[in-house]
C-alpha cells in the first residue's frame, strides 16, 4: 500500500470517530504548530563570534557590546531560547588574518560570525588574503571610524597649512603603530595623493605610535579617531585634518576641505559583521534583524553614548554595495600599494 493510500484511510479513520468539523480543527492546530516549530529551528544553540584583536581593541568593545542585544532578539526568533547565546572568540594573529581565515572555513550554519573590516580589502589587493573576500557573507556594516592626522599639543604645528608648510623645509616623520596595517595603508594613499613629504614610522602598536608622538619623537601621528579621542580630550594630541567629509573638531579641516573627498569613506576603520561563504539567506536574514533591532535598541544606544564607536549602520542591499566600491578603490591603488610595499620590505 503506499504513503498516499494509508495516508486516505487514517484520515478516512479520523473523520468517522470525530467528525469532519473536530477533523479539521485537529489538522489545522496540528498545521500551526508544524508552522510555529519551523520557524523557531534556527537558532538553537550558542553562536560563536570570531573577533582578530586581543580583548579591548576597537572590534573587541564593540562585538562584547552587540552580542547581549542580538542575543536578546535571536532568543526571541529561537524556539528554544535557554540554548541561545553569544560566545565571543579572541583569533589574534596575521593581523586579524587568523581570524578570517577560521571563519571563512567555519561551516555556514549561522552558529559562527565574526567582525572584520579594512583589512579584507588591503590583504586581499597585497596577496594576504587565502580567499575571495566577496565570497564572504556581509550582514552589516556597524560602525566605521574616520582617521585622524595629530600632532603633540606641545608642537608649533597648528593647522594644515602649518605642515605644508613644515614639510617644505624638510619631510615630515608620521607615527605609525604596525607596518602593514591600515593605518599604514592610509598614510600611504594619503601621501600619493597630497604630495606631502612626510614618511610612516612604526612603534610596534597604538600606544609605541602615541606615546612617540607625545614625547616629541615625530611631527605626526595618523590613527581611528576612536582611538586618540581620549587623548585629545586630554590635550594630549592635537588634531590637524580629519579624513571626513565634515569634521568634528572646531577649526580643524577636514579632507574634503583640502580637496581629497575621494579618501574619506575609503580609508576609514570599517568594522563588518560578516559570516562563512554560502550562509542560506533565511539564516542571514534572521541574524540581519536581530542586528537591527539591536541598533535601534535604547539600552544599546545608551551604552554607545559612553563606548562612542562611531555607529554607522549599513544593511542589505546597501553592504554589498559599499564593500564594492571600498574594495574597487583599494584595487585602483594596487599597483602603487604593491610597489612601495616591496620597496620598503627589500
Amino acid at each position: 500500500m503506499s504513503m498516499s493510500e494509508r495516508r486516505g484511510i487514517c484520515r478516512r479513520e479520523f473523520l468517522t470517530i470525530l467528525g469532519t468539523g473536530s477533523c479539521a480543527m485537529a489538522f489545522n492546530a496540528f498545521s500551526q504548530a508544524s508552522s510555529a516549530d519551523a520557524k523557531g529551528t534556527y537558532p538553537r544553540e550558542k553562536i560563536t563570534w570570531i573577533v582578530g584583536h586581543q580583548p579591548g581593541g576597537g572590534n573587541d568593545m564593540l562585538a562584547r557590546g552587540v552580542a547581549p542585544f542580538m542575543q536578546k532578539y535571536l532568543k526571541e526568533a529561537s524556539g528554544q531560547p535557554d540554548r541561545v547565546g553569544i560566545v565571543i572568540k579572541n583569533i589574534v594573529g596575521g593581523g586579524q588574518m587568523r581570524a578570517m581565515n577560521a571563519l571563512y572555513r567555519a561551516k555556514a550554519d549561522g552558529y559562527t560570525i565574526g567582525i572584520g573590516g579594512d583589512e579584507l580589502h588591503t590583504n586581499a589587493i597585497l596577496g594576504g588574503l587565502d580567499f575571495d573576500p566577496f565570497k564572504l557573507t556581509y550582514l552589516a556594516r556597524l560602525a566605521s571610524s574616520s582617521k585622524v592626522l595629530l600632532t603633540s599639543s606641545k608642537s608649533n604645528l597648528n593647522s594644515w597649512d602649518d605642515v605644508v608648510k613644515a614639510s617644505k623645509k624638510a619631510p615630515l616623520k608620521i607615527s605609525i603603530g604596525n607596518y602593514g596595517t591600515s593605518n599604514h595603508i592610509g598614510v600611504l594613499l594619503f601621501v600619493e595623493a597630497t604630495g606631502l613629504a612626510a614618511k610612516p614610522v612604526f612603534f610596534g602598536g597604538t600606544a609605541g605610535s602615541n606615546s612617540a608622538l607625545i614625547r616629541g619623537d615625530v611631527q605626526l601621528g595618523f590613527n581611528s579617531e576612536d582611538a586618540v579621542k581620549t587623548l585629545i580630550e586630554a590635550k594630549e594630541l592635537r588634531p590637524l585634518l580629519t579624513f571626513s567629509e565634515n569634521t568634528r573638531f572646531s577649526g580643524v579641516a577636514s579632507i574634503k576641505d583640502i580637496g581629497y573627498p575621494e579618501l574619506a569613506e575609503p580609508i576609514k576603520s570599517q568594522r563588518y559583521v560578516i559570516a562563512p561563504p554560502g550562509l542560506p539567506t533565511e539564516l542571514k536574514n534572521i541574524l540581519e534583524n536581530a542586528l537591527k533591532k539591536t541598533v535601534e535598541d535604547k539600552d544599546f544606544l545608551s551604552w554607545n553614548e559612553k563606548a562612542n564607536l562611531n555607529m554607522a549602520p549599513v544593511f542589505d542591499p546597501d553592504i554589498d554595495r559599499l564593500v564594492k566600491n571600498i574594495h574597487g578603490f583599494y584595487k585602483s591603488k594596487e599597483k602603487f600599494l604593491t610597489e612601495e610595499l616591496s620597496q620598503k620590505k627589500m
